[in-house]
């Protein structure tokens, strides 16, 4: 049971179907291992098939509700932001978020229009920068970002998904994902994110049937909550998608008919559920690599024969030789030597990088950082028989290397390490644990970062199969009883 979850401010209206909305926001934030504090803008009398009535919360009570947010709590993870129905709470809102909810990560959900008819949004349009310089992730469905941007369908046929999103990066958009619009082969249910510097699409196969009620409302509030968790946005943004996917398989309120409620199911915890990351210029199709065991055990990381010859004497069964100079002198003679030391023994090595170099020795294995993956011949090395790890640093990475279907997937970093400069923030064990339990049955994972003997329980409660060590042992004061302890704590992994 958690209970130290993290507070995430929902302003929305109040739906009286419970379809969407408030209801829907804050069950799925808690879904989402957070805590919801509901701000209502608006009261709907609306169902499933009909919006009646739509009257906005007074500008006084919603202005103490924020204060009261503000001043009683000691701090908002995340904020989402659903319907706006008049302009004076807006510019109470966009008050508090340069002030009291300064530096707090917003998630703002530019609602338009229901499913079931009008919502007397205010005219997001008119304001629209000033949103988007306040918003962490911006998630219009394609309508809406089509209205909001003035584009037409006959722009966005001639210029893309990718223009239109860039319209809103332009403008002041950190994180967008337009919703829907457009297809892949054998896909039809495909949202777009982009950000400065990265863009993807994430796809899914349509469910049949009119899909769910709420879906819209959900993504938001599922990227709040783990935003507030600590995410990072293209983290949240595959887990999100992969929860609204789950509550539109499995519907809340099945005999309902058409649309029914987006079911809400907990965090999302099968790989089934989560989408296909097809990312321009990264491989995503790809045939098995050898196996691995599910066990690697205890994964030293070395930079020289010598560490090779000492651990796998005293029992070690999986190691790295990882070596950074590619101009080394004597690096094909390191890499040589300590596969035809390793081989007869039966011993996992796998080679950091230098693949071409690994073929030729006859290594067990290479391991390749995620950008290493965008220019290495994949197919050379699965076609010398050689097994293929993959660094990863969040599930949307994760994603990203299941599709290449490799031997095992190293899944960091865990916490805080000096072995290098790290782009990412420390996973944790918590999102490791989330992680493991979306690939750990069927693919060899690997836990790596910061990893030491006071934390390493915490680890392996998460049922990682491998933990790896870069300095833990190289720098300890007695190596060789330091590496029976790991031995004895992590094992030799499975045969």
């Amino acid at each position: 049971m958690q209970n130290n979850r993290p507070l995430v401010l929902v302003v929305a209206g109040l739906d009286s179907g419970g379809g969407a909305g408030i209801t829907a926001d804050c069950l799925t934030v808690h879904d989402n291992l957070a805590y919801a504090l509901p701000c209502v803008s608006a009261l709907t009398c609306q169902s499933l098939k009909e919006i009646t009535r739509v009257v906005a919360t007074d500008e006084q009570t919603f202005e103490e509700s924020l204060h009261l947010a503000a001043k009683d709590w000691e701090s908002i993870g995340a904020i989402k932001v659903g319907l706006i129905s008049d302009n004076r709470l807006l510019l109470t809102l966009f008050k508090y978020l340069d002030n009291e909810f300064k530096d707090v990560p917003v998630v703002w959900d530019p609602v338009l229009c229901g499913t079931a008819g009008d919502l007397h949004s205010v005219d997001l349009k008119e304001y629209l920068k000033e949103i988007l310089t306040r918003t962490t992730i911006f998630t219009p469905n394609l309508p809406e970002a089509l209205a909001l941007s003035g584009w037409t369908q006959e722009k966005l046929d001639t210029d893309g998904i990718e223009a239109l999103a860039k319209f809103f990066i332009d403008n002041g958009a950190k994180n967008i994902i337009i919703k829907g619009g457009h297809n892949f082969e054998g896909f039809d249910a495909v949202d777009y994110y982009a950000s400065d510097d990265l863009s993807f699409n994430m796809a899914c196969s349509r469910v049949e049937g009119e899909g769910a009620h709420g879906g819209g409302c959900a993504l938001s509030s599922a990227l709040a909550a783990l935003l507030a968790n600590d995410f990072a946005p293209q983290d949240a943004a595959v887990l999100s998608k992969g929860y609204v996917y789950s509550g539109i398989v499995y519907p809340a309120l099945c005999e309902t008919g058409d649309r029914p409620p987006l079911g809400h199911n907990g965090l999302v915890q099968s790989l089934e559920y989560l989408p296909a990351v097809i990312e321009k210029g990264f491989p995503t199709d790809s045939q098995p690599f050898p196996p691995c065991p599910l066990k690697l055990g205890l994964y030293p990381v070395v930079d020289s024969y010598e560490w090779i010859e000492r651990l796998v004497n005293l029992g070690v069964k999986t190691i790295q030789l990882r070596i950074k100079d590619k101009n080394r002198s004597d690096l094909f003679e390191q890499i040589e030597k300590s596969v035809a030391f390793c081989s007869p023994k039966g011993v996992r090595l796998f080679i950091d990088d230098h693949y071409e170099l690994a073929i030729k020795a006859h290594a067990y294995g290479v391991h390749l950082g995620m950008e290493d993956l965008r220019d290495a011949d994949l197919d050379l090395i699965r076609n010398a028989g050689l097994r293929l790890g993959v660094s990863t640093h969040g599930a949307y990475e994760m994603l990203k290397a299941m599709q290449l279907n490799p031997s095992y997937i190293a899944l960091g970093h865990i916490y805080p390490t000096n072995s290098k400069q790290m782009p990412s923030k420390p996973q944790g064990p918590m999102k490791l644990m989330i992680e493991q339990s979306l690939i750990g049955k069927f693919m060899p994972t690997v836990a790596i970062g910061g990893i030491k003997l006071h934390n390493v329980n915490e680890v392996l409660q998460t049922g990682v199969g491998s933990v790896a060590l870069i300095t833990g042992i190289t720098k300890a004061d007695d190596p060789d009883e330091t590496t029976r302890l790991w031995l004895r704590l992590c094992g030799s992994g499975d045969e």
